[in-house]
């Protein structure tokens, strides 16, 4: 995806003052001086793919992208959590994919710079406002038309100001345990959560990370879904991208994410702007994406949008989606199936 020359590097930065978070940081191999990929350890699928899935790869205006494709009916697409790290990619959804796709054409790829897609050809885009571009092209380039859109943690933030941007192309809204959409509420109980995970090696961190924040860490992730995530980030692509956000790509829009989310929140409670039915659904157990930013992310939505739900499981961490697959299909699935049953003039309002 070449986002200057696509008109979504500085053009698209005029229009939207976003932001981006970088994680994680593993050993590169060098041949010559050059990066070389590393081979993927027994068990691993060159491909990066688990769950008996087998991932495809799409250009997405000059970037290589990774995703997940099973089903047919009307397209959906699953946006998955954290970012900018080859660790958090569409295999957070292997356990949601095949229930999902027995209803709708199911679409779930790896965010730019992550997991396996490629990085940003301009380092301005380093931010979610590439990630934002990113995901609408990607939707743009399969021609899927109007979409449902899933998105959790991160990724529900990336498909909240993407339903902003582009109301046209979201038929439905699901937004999965989102700081990132969420107004700011005060502290929550993360930090203590992660007290005890170490800093370096940075996948131990990230695997210490995502069990501290479930409420059921070994139904939510086993050792594969871990060791397919370092592999990810051992690659020279992977570690590319830590370098640059290092440096500071995607600045000055990443310092102004915050000025920028309250503007959004802003529009979206005095302007008839996100209006599709629109679901939030939260763990009461989440001590990342507390309780409290859910309720506050409703009342913001619910200002003026009369098509908004919510869902709250208990016993239910940040992964909850992962906890309780068939409970949360199902859960998306009658949402869904509900609004399509009425007026057009109510969901449009």
């Amino acid at each position: 995806m070449s986002i200057v020359h696509a008109g979504y590097g500085p053009a698209a930065a005029i229009r939207m003052a976003l932001f981006v978070t970088g994680v994680g940081l593993s050993s590169v191999t060098a041949l010559g001086g050059q990066a070389q990929a590393p081979a993927p350890p027994p068990g691993v699928s060159a491909t990066g793919s688990i769950g008996g899935l087998e991932a495809k790869f799409i250009d997405v205006k000059g970037v290589r992208t990774r995703y997940y494709e099973a089903g047919q009916g009307e397209p959906m697409v699953l946006v998955h959590g954290e970012g900018w790290s080859g660790h958090s990619s569409a295999n957070t959804w292997v356990k949601n994919i095949p229930g999902l796709a027995k209803r709708f054409h199911v679409y779930a790829a790896d965010k730019l710079a992550s997991g396996m897609t490629g990085n940003p050809l301009d380092d301005r885009d380093y931010n979610i406002q590439g990630e934002v571009e990113h995901m609408y092209q990607f939707i743009q380039t399969l021609k899927l038309g109007r979409v449902h859109l899933v998105g959790q943690s991160r990724g529900g933030g990336l498909s909240f100001f993407l339903a902003v941007a582009h109301p046209e192309i979201v038929k439905t809204l699901v937004i999965v345990d989102s700081n990132t959409a969420a107004p700011d509420t005060g502290p929550t109980t993360r930090e203590a959560a992660l007290a005890s995970c170490p800093k370096e090696p940075d996948w131990e961190e990230w695997r210490c990370r995502l069990r501290a924040i479930s409420f059921k860490p070994d139904v939510a992730f086993d050792d594969l879904f871990f060791q397919t995530g370092r592999y990810m980030a051992s690659r020279p692509k992977s570690q590319e991208t830590v370098k640059k956000m290092a440096a500071g790509a995607g600045d000055p829009l990443r310092s102004q994410f915050n000025e920028w989310k309250k503007q959004v929140h802003e529009r979206v409670m005095k302007e008839p702007i996100l209006m599709m039915p629109t679901l939030l659904y939260w763990g009461r157990n989440d001590p990342s994406a507390i309780l409290r930013n859910g309720l506050a992310t409703y009342d913001v939505i619910a200002a003026r949008n009369p098509n908004l739900r919510m869902i709250i499981a208990n016993h239910a961490g940040h992964f909850h989606y992962r906890e309780y697959p068939d409970e949360f299909d199902q859960n998306i699935i009658n949402f869904i199936d509900y609004w399509s049953r009425q007026p057009a003039a109510r969901t449009l309002r």
